[in-house]
């Protein structure tokens, strides 16, 4: 089913470069201070092409994605950037700290076949907008290379992945690189018959887009922008490929966080919200002075098997865990299949964001409510308390995770989870491995 290819990638060269001080997270988790932090640390970190600085209008001349381009090929011409010898899939090792813990994350990089979604061979959990296709395509046609990989996990229950690299992952890294306390191993896997036994081993197998909707779309787009200015001469052309990071569904090292809901200026007073739920829900008073740790502890275990979630206003907070058999499952939207019907998040979004607060995620998510913005996300926990400890938000709603294999269902069901459902974490790192697509 997955095509999966070697391919001759763009790297830094240790001669030249701390490959540690030149690496960047994926544009759009790079916060503008981190931007500039980023410019500043050396001339040559591949932000400059990731998420450049100049005017997003490809009208301007210059802008951001022809100061990309001319990077990339400065540093080309001046050997800081080396394109490899012969093709190659990258093992990549992944060290991070979560929870007061080191982590290992392993993934593979490779050139991946651009499917459309309706073949079913790589297979969506997210809907899109419009503004970052935008901005990645721009960036595509200037540079016609991949920077930041697409992110996908794929299931190897046969072990045949697994089995296919297993003497190249005992080998030493090529590559060791320090950012921002996280550490990458990179190893590069150039020998033709361990090549072919990857190809081989994905061939059989699905994959699920993990992180990289957007860029997904806009890498198809590319492909089909080329094909007809190329007039699709060749099938295996680079940009009919895209760079990914296949990581296995079980690995543990694999992270989903959840995306915690936090309301403001909604006209509803916290009262009315708990009154509106007391008939679809068990709603139980916890002690503020618990803290997080304590809140997250009791949604654990208040919820059990049915959906549950956290109510986090100014010195009151509540566990709310909406009856498992109850008549709010009756008024959850048509037309969706029962993998997603069983999440979490469409629970909450429903009869807590839309029936208690009177918001449409969905809507909200999109700028369709034309109002300001009452529900924002974040990703911790703690965050999110605090903005309604400091005024600025009226109540934060605390959701658990959505597990990998409830992502796997929901796309294999054909179907698309709710604005905001998974956080991945860590992102993979832009600037290790690029994928020129000519």
């Amino acid at each position: 089913m997955t095509d999966v290819r070697a391919f001759r990638g763009l790297r830094y060269s240790v001669d030249h470069v701390e490959v540690g001080l030149v690496t960047c997270p994926p544009y759009d988790v790079i916060a503008p201070e981190a931007q500039a932090a980023y410019h500043a640390r050396d001339p040559r970190n591949v932000v400059r092409v990731e998420l450049g600085t100049g005017s997003t209008d490809p009208r301007d001349t210059p802008n951001r994605y022809t100061d990309a381009a001319a990077a990339l090929a400065k540093w080309e011409a001046e050997g800081v950037l080396v394109r490899e010898e012969s093709p190659a899939v990258y093992l990549h090792e992944h060290e991070f700290e979560f929870g007061g813990a080191r982590r290992i994350r392993r993934g593979i990089l490779v050139a991946g076949r651009l499917h459309d979604w309706t073949e079913a061979v790589v297979r969506p959990h997210e809907h899109t907008r419009a503004g970052p296709k935008a901005d990645r395509l721009a960036l595509l046609q200037a540079t016609a290379t991949n920077t930041s990989p697409l992110w996908l996990v794929y299931h190897d229950d046969d072990g045949a992945v697994a089995a296919s690299l297993a003497d190249a992952w005992t080998r030493k890294p090529d590559v060791v690189a320090d950012a921002d306390g996280e550490v990458h191993r990179l190893t590069v896997v150039t020998d033709v018959k361990t090549l072919g036994a990857v190809r081989a081993a994905f061939a059989t197998r699905p994959t699920y887009i993990a992180d990289g909707h957007h860029r997904y779309e806009t890498s198809a787009r590319y492909r089909d922008d080329r094909r007809v200015r190329d007039r699709h001469g060749d099938p295996n052309a680079p940009y009919e490929y895209a760079l990914w990071l296949l990581v296995d569904a079980s690995d543990p090292g694999l992270i989903v966080r959840p995306y915690h809901r936090v309301i403001n200026s909604t006209g509803i007073t916290l009262d009315e919200a708990i009154g509106a739920l007391h008939a679809d829900a068990d709603i139980r008073s916890l002690d503020p002075a618990d803290g997080v740790t304590g809140a997250l502890s009791a949604l654990d275990e208040g919820g059990g098997s049915g959906p549950a979630c956290i109510l986090w206003a100014k010195g009151k907070v509540w566990l709310v865990a909406p009856h498992p058999g109850g008549a709010w499952k009756s008024r959850l939207p048509a037309g969706h299949s029962e993998a997603w019907l069983s999440l979490d998040v469409v629970a909450i979004d429903s009869l807590v964001i839309r029936e208690a607060f009177g918001i449409v995620a969905s809507a909200e998510e999109s700028g369709a409510s034309r109002e300001v913005t009452r529900l924002r996300y974040s990703p911790d926990a703690s965050e999110a308390i605090r903005q309604v400890e400091a005024g600025e938000a009226d109540v934060a709603i605390l959701v658990r995770p959505v597990r990998v294999a409830e992502i796997c269902a929901v796309a294999d069901a054909g179907d698309r989870m709710p604005p905001k459902s998974t956080y991945f974490h860590p992102k993979p790192v832009t600037g290790l491995v690029l994928n020129p697509l000519d």
